[in-house]
């Protein structure tokens, strides 16, 4: 298992998180307000297709990522040095 210390205790550190969050709100965003406020505007064949291609995409990416690494927030980047 890989150590990856990082200055930060957030998941930037693995940038294919936002990646695959970006992803899923710009390509699911309207179509989830529209399900969630009980809306009918948007075609059911392109909402299912445009979702199903948005979460295929989100997989790819998230199998890129090794979840076997371990993160660690190395302290010494929070020293004055770095400020």
């Amino acid at each position: 298992m890989a150590k990856i210390k990082t200055m930060t205790d957030g998941w930037n550190c693995v940038p294919q998180l936002q990646a695959v969050v970006n992803l899923i709100e710009d390509g699911t965003n309207n179509y989830v307000y529209e399900i969630n406020n009980c809306e009918r505007e948007s075609d059911l064949r392109d909402m299912v297709s445009e979702l199903r291609e948005s979460y295929a995409e989100a997989i790819n990416i998230l199998d890129t990522i090794d979840v076997d690494a371990e993160y660690e927030t190395d302290d010494d980047f929070y020293n004055e040095d770095y400020v």
